[in-house]
């Protein structure tokens, strides 16, 4: 059952603080101002903590996109350092060329830049066709090397172009040196060139793996290939991938 003595009490003190804030407002206004601050009070510390809490979580946030960043970074990085090396690899025989072509103690032979303009893929019998023919003073059976090894010789002269038999081509002939000693190689359609018959009779193989087999031309030498073993057969190893981006012919003396 109501208390009715206490609703009439709680009746007069809300008539009077009603009374009071209307005759009064400045106290209803303090009265206000005052709600405001205790509440402005007591949200800070909810309003400090969930600050902190954000920015806990954008730190973190932050910290994981970093950490990713970094290691993509660090993979690219790897890869630059890969490119790098790959390139210095590649750049190596420009320093061969440039020991061939401008060392004061070799002559300087008369060579041309060219450009493969077909077959590049050696489809045809191992051959590719080149962007320089006669006019450009190339003859047949001119050397067309990349740095200071041989790609292969000129098979055919056009006025502006020729054809380049590769030392891939079973066409492709050649008399080495090894050792000292002159002989006769062709090439296979693959990747090695095989011994024909040896240049003196009197002449044994005696190789061992690795050894140079080189052409000499009257103003330097050239590397052809190096030695190796298939069926204990002596073979001239030559490139697996050749880089058609840099060769050049050399023109007869």
């Amino acid at each position: 059952m109501i208390n009715n003595k206490k609703v009439f009490i709680l009746y007069i003190i809300c008539f009077f603080l009603f009374a009071t804030f209307f005759i009064f407002p400045k106290f209803s206004s303090d009265t206000r101002l005052f709600s405001f601050y205790i509440k402005e009070k007591t949200e800070d510390p909810f309003f400090y903590a969930n600050k902190n809490i954000i920015n806990f979580f954008n730190t973190f946030n932050q910290k994981k996109d970093l950490i990713k960043k970094n290691e993509e970074l660090v993979k690219q990085n790897e890869f630059l350092q890969n490119v790098n090396s790959y390139l210095r690899l590649l750049t190596s025989k420009y320093n061969d060329q440039y020991k061939v072509f401008h060392n004061n103690n070799t002559p300087i032979p008369n060579s041309i830049g060219v450009k493969v303009i077909g077959d590049r893929n050696l489809t045809f019998n191992k051959s590719f066709i080149i962007n320089k023919g006669s006019k450009n003073g190339i003859q047949v059976s001119n050397y067309v090397i990349d740095g200071n090894e041989i790609i292969g010789r000129v098979k055919a002269v056009y006025s502006q172009t020729s054809d380049v038999v590769t030392v891939k081509s079973l066409d492709y002939g050649e008399e080495v040196i090894i050792n000292g000693k002159s002989y006769i190689v062709s090439g296979t359609n693959n990747d090695y060139l095989s011994f024909l018959r040896k240049k003196n009779s009197e002449q044994e193989y005696t190789f061992s793996k690795d050894q140079i087999a080189f052409v000499k031309t009257s103003s330097l030498n050239l590397i052809l290939g190096k030695i190796d073993f298939k069926d204990n057969q002596p073979i001239i190893y030559t490139k697996y991938n050749y880089n058609l981006d840099n060769l050049r012919v050399v023109l007869s003396d």
